[in-house]
């Protein structure tokens, strides 16, 4: 029961008995019979105590930093690297989807590289058998996934592959 009593006195949970002690550093005083015996004021003792000028140092003034452009939001690296280059969005409206028809999976490194640099493919496979066709699809999902791109089932054998941040207007 003793670890039980340690802990709630720990927590502050436990009982008062500790504070019930006189506090040592109030002075008792005899009571005052009257007014007149009463002192006004304070003690020259407890001047002594405080001391003005000794342990006050003068806060350094506070260096304010650059102004900031409010438009936009700085972020800064840690001490000695260079800062970071700003990312621009790319221009969605001149990404013209390209459509391929692979017939093997050996077209899938061309497949790879457009849709690498941005650019959405359109897959065509009506022509291609089953086996190979799973495949390429197999192929594109693992790209689309791997590159934070979407796939999509335009129709049957027919599939788009769009690039993370790209958009294709409805037509």
């Amino acid at each position: 029961m003793s670890m039980f009593r340690r802990a709630m006195d720990y927590l502050g949970l436990g009982s008062d008995d500790v504070y019930d002690d006189s506090d040592q550093s109030v002075r008792s005083r005899r009571p005052v019979r009257n007014r007149a015996e009463a002192d006004i004021g304070y003690d020259d003792e407890e001047d002594d105590i405080v001391d003005d000028d000794e342990g006050y140092d003068e806060p350094a003034p506070v260096r304010r930093g650059r102004a900031r452009d409010d438009s936009g939001v700085t972020v800064r690296g840690p001490v000695g690297q260079p800062p970071a280059k700003t990312v621009k969005p790319l221009d969605t409206a001149s990404v013209e989807p390209v459509t391929l028809k692979p017939t093997s999976f050996g077209h899938c490194k061309e497949i790879g590289e457009r849709f690498k640099s941005g650019q959405p493919v359109i897959m065509n496979m009506i022509a291609t058998n089953a086996e190979e066709g799973r495949r390429i699809i197999d192929f594109a999902s693992g790209l689309t996934f791997a590159l934070n791109g979407s796939l999509e089932r335009i129709s049957r054998g027919v599939f788009r592959l769009t690039p993370n941040g790209v958009r294709i207007p409805r037509d």
